[in-house]
């Protein structure tokens, strides 16, 4: 993968190299991250599928800075690749912030960089992470996998700590070695997944757990598409909120802003819940959904109303979800499982009632069996 990096990174210079030789301006095309450049469907998500080039001219005294820029941006990935480094996007911001930049390269603030990583990623065709670029990692999956990461590590994910692995920045390293579980479980919130952990939920019903961290994280996307593709089957559940619907489109379809990257989507993901039917007449959490319901906050309301111009939820089940909101104008949490409950040692069984209703519904999975 590195190789990979590499020799992108030379071809880009030599090419620029040559038309200053020649005499030439220097000129760089790339297909823009626009709306116009991005398709979706419900079969692949969201694809990156260029109509347009852009141009960074050398003969343009606006586009010299930013070929400047995009130079010594890739002189500084292929450095600290050659060194087996990465950085932060924070990092990438103080490597602009020296003297000699100033009246240059040197950014108002961060966002002036992290648009560079972007065009960076535009320009190569590749992820800010095979250039060396990475995030904080955000996201752990507990289950029966083993795999062996970059390190050479041979690792059992239901072995190395209470809340299981740590999925790494850039997880297109690791090789799985055994996948003994029946489905992956994406779950929103931490409480509800490590609670699903603590109760031996994944290691007595043959299942893994993920825990997404709210929005989640590119790499935690990767993950799951690259599990998926071994044929597992991945259920995504979160919070019956507007914003949460958006997380769960995001496993399936990845996002706007993430379509030039391949392999971020996972569509044969499937939202399991907590849908608006389940807190209705006869739903499973009927019980308590006149009291345990929060109301919309106007953050909310508008979230639910901006849902309705994204293209990843036009979808039947999305639409109905989102009327709902605007209609009722409530909210319930994966949290609502503990309004269920007298005693927490009646949590399990809930838990276990639940997802096995929809596993079979939408997986056609028994965790019986």
């Amino acid at each position: 993968m590195e190789k990979l990096t590499i020799e992108k990174i030379y071809e880009i210079a030599e090419k620029i190299g040559e038309m200053i030789e020649r005499g030439e301006p220097p000129l760089l095309e790339y297909p823009p991250a626009s709306t116009s450049n991005i398709e979706f469907s419900e079969h692949e998500g969201y694809k990156f599928a260029p109509k347009y080039w852009s141009k960074i001219l050398g003969s343009h005294i606006k586009s010299v800075k930013t070929l400047a820029g995009v130079i010594f941006a890739l002189e500084r990935c292929l450095d600290h690749m050659k060194s087996g480094l990465t950085m932060t996007k924070r990092d990438f911001y103080y490597l602009h912030k020296v003297e000699k930049f100033k009246g240059t390269l040197f950014p108002s603030d961060q966002r002036e960089t992290d648009t560079r990583i972007v065009l960076l990623e535009l320009i190569t065709g590749l992820s800010r992470e095979m250039l060396s670029i990475t995030s904080d990692p955000r996201g752990e999956v507990y289950g029966d996998i083993t795999l062996v990461d970059k390190s050479g590590n041979t690792i059992k994910l239901n072995k190395v700590g209470e809340m299981g692995y740590a999925v790494p920045p850039n997880p297109e390293h690791i090789k799985f070695k055994e996948i003994n579980v029946k489905a992956v479980l994406a779950v929103e919130k931490v409480g509800p997944a490590k609670n699903m952990i603590e109760l031996k939920i994944p290691d007595e019903y043959n299942i893994a757990i993920a825990m997404l961290h709210g929005q989640p994280s590119r790499s935690m996307r990767r993950f799951l598409r690259m599990i998926s593709d071994k044929g597992v089957p991945i259920a995504v559940l979160v919070d019956l909120s507007p914003w949460s619907i958006r997380i769960a489109s995001t496993v399936i379809y990845n996002s706007i802003h993430s379509a030039h990257i391949p392999g971020l989507a996972t569509p044969t993901a499937k939202f399991i819940g907590i849908h608006s039917s389940d807190v209705e007449e006869g739903g499973f959490f009927e019980k308590v959904s006149k009291v345990a319901l929060e109301p919309l906050t106007e953050e909310d309301l508008k979230c639910a109303k901006d849902n309705l111009s994204i293209p990843s939820l036009m979808g039947k089940t999305w639409i109905r979800e989102n009327k709902w909101f605007l209609e009722k104008k409530k909210k319930a949490e994966l949290e609502i499982f503990k309004a269920m409950i007298r005693k927490s040692s009646e949590l399990k069984d809930l838990y276990i009632r639940y997802l096995n209703m929809k596993f079979e519904e939408h997986l056609n999975l028994s965790l019986k069996e």
